[in-house]
């Protein structure tokens, strides 16, 4: 026993001899390799200097020199154009890891519990007041200029997601996840009415089934003009019938036909630029004065790095997301932002 424990401390000695020195030489080969790649990369490829055209600010409206944010998202995106590996924001990404909801609701979630029971099954855990909201926000630029000078086919998605991250009795669910493709047909004009339109096939659904399924499909028009150094976004809107009944147990019936009653047919955003600050609100109403209903969203971004924005969101009304969109809501969150409008 104590020649092998001998044994086996000399083998330990030699390995603790033998191990740097192999270390430091496969290290000193390595430095070696990467100095003799170097060498052999002609100095002008390292600091190679790529010339590129930028669209003069003369083409653009001449309030817009007052949003410079505006007119560099512009820029890079036609620069982003000519490379198909490129995916741009679309609208504003960001992610609330605190969001306060005052009303949340368990009604979808009873409902898809007891759908097949024969009888009514007790909900022990239902949803908390805090969870989190992050949105992803992509397009794609497919042509350029095909319909008259700066005008866009474009193609978006955006999913905002709504999760229970502190809710471990439920075993932290995504309590809602909305999914927004849309094709889009831009131009940018100067000298006009307004400085930007918009048309856009716009589909909206939660991605869900049976009693928990909403979506549907509109055509959305949408202008924006420059004031001061803020943009004025109205957007209207018209819904693609589905039809008038609302049976969850058909596929083919409308999930949710009184849409219109609580969302209306468009909206109205207002982004303000305070130097690298951005305040933006949103005002929705379905002008319906017997039964009137609406929403507004206020945000508010302050830079926080060179590249993350901090973030500040109030909502207040009808439709916050698909599966509430006929339930009076109000939140508050804050978080981080990764894009803004521009």
């Amino acid at each position: 026993m104590q020649h092998c424990f001998s044994t086996g401390w000399r083998l330990l000695a030699i390995l603790a001899v033998a191990l740097p020195a192999f270390a430091t030489e496969s290290t000193t080969d390595t430095v070696r390799k990467k100095n003799l790649i170097r060498q052999n990369i002609p100095e002008e490829v390292r600091t190679e200097k790529v010339e590129i055209e930028v669209v003069s600010e003369d083409e653009f409206p001449d309030e817009a020199k007052n949003l410079p944010t505006l007119i560099d998202k512009v820029r890079t995106e036609m620069l982003a154009s000519e490379n198909p590996y490129v995916l741009l924001p679309h609208r504003p990404n960001y992610f609330l890891p605190l969001t306060w909801q005052a009303r949340p609701s368990n009604d979808e979630l009873e409902r898809a519990l007891n759908q097949y029971a024969d009888e009514d099954v007790p909900l022990e855990d239902g949803y908390d007041h805090l969870e989190a909201i992050v949105q992803l926000s992509l397009k794609y630029i497919i042509a350029e200029d095909v319909l008259g000078n700066f005008s866009r086919i474009e193609l978006g998605y955006t999913n905002r997601s709504f999760w229970q991250v502190y809710n471990s009795d439920i075993s932290r669910p995504f309590r809602e996840s909305n999914h927004e493709p849309e094709l889009m047909v831009s131009w940018m004009l100067k000298d006009k009415i307004v400085d930007y339109v918009r048309l856009s096939l716009n589909h909206q659904s939660n991605g869900q089934t049976s009693t928990l399924s909403r979506s549907w499909n509109r055509i959305i028009a949408e202008t924006a003009f420059i004031v001061g150094s803020g943009v004025i976004s109205p957007k209207v809107w018209w819904r693609i019938p589905e039809g008038k009944e609302a049976d969850p147990e058909d596929p083919k019936d409308n999930d949710n036909p009184d849409m219109d009653d609580y969302l209306g047919y468009g909206e109205l955003h207002y982004v303000k630029l305070m130097q690298k600050h951005q305040f933006s609100i949103m005002v929705r109403n379905n002008l319906d004065f017997s039964e009137n209903r609406g929403a507004v969203e206020l945000g508010y971004s302050f830079p926080l790095t060179k590249k993350i924005k901090g973030y500040a969101q109030y909502f207040n009304g009808y439709g916050e997301s698909l599966i509430d969109y006929d339930r009076y809501q109000e939140r508050f969150g804050i978080g981080i932002k990764l894009t803004d409008w521009f």
